[in-house]
């Protein structure tokens, strides 16, 4: 590394780098101590916040706690409701065969994970109907109204599932 001298002194270049690092030290200080952005609120659309709402309610009747939104989960489901449909398929695993629960720790640092899937046509019904159609399904309600879960990502994308046009909702839980 070179040192850039002020006035020709070596003791002026010291100054000009002392003031250099401090300065580096103090933004890396900053960096580190501002929220990640993968741990910032999530920005979900309405029709998400809408999901959110009435997983929440459903939780609420059941004396469980609210689940969080979480934006590394809702990347995990965006992309996942994207891949679906670029890849004409609906299944928890991935395109590539990848588990949902390895495919959901890529963009998570989480514990216990949990999935539900939704394939509507449009204009089929709403946040309501897909919720209701996971409590309606004793797998998918074990997983909504699971105790251990605190956070969820959900991710709606349009697209064409066979030869339908669609709306398929990934939803990931995670403790």
């Amino acid at each position: 590394m070179a040192i850039q001298l002020r006035n020709g002194r070596p003791d002026g270049g010291h100054l000009v780098m002392s003031r250099f690092a401090l300065i580096a030290v103090t933004a890396l200080v900053a960096l580190l101590t501002l929220p990640s952005l993968a741990l910032a609120r999530p920005r979900l659309d309405g029709f998400e916040r809408s999901v959110l709402r009435q997983v929440n309610q459903a939780r609420a009747a059941q004396g469980l706690s609210k689940l969080s939104a979480s934006r590394p989960l809702s990347r995990a489901a965006d992309t996942h409701s994207g891949d679906m449909l670029r890849s004409d398929f609906f299944d928890h695993a991935s395109s590539d065969g990848t588990p949902f629960d390895r495919r959901v720790r890529r963009y998570a640092d989480v514990g216990m994970v949990g999935e539900t899937l939704a394939s509507l046509p449009r204009r089929r019904g709403g946040a309501a109907t897909i919720v209701q159609m996971w409590l309606d399904s004793p797998p998918h309600r074990a997983i909504v109204l699971h105790v251990d879960f605190e956070r969820i990502g959900i991710g709606r994308r349009w697209g064409t599932l066979g030869a339908t046009p669609n709306a398929v909702v990934t939803a990931d839980f995670a403790s």
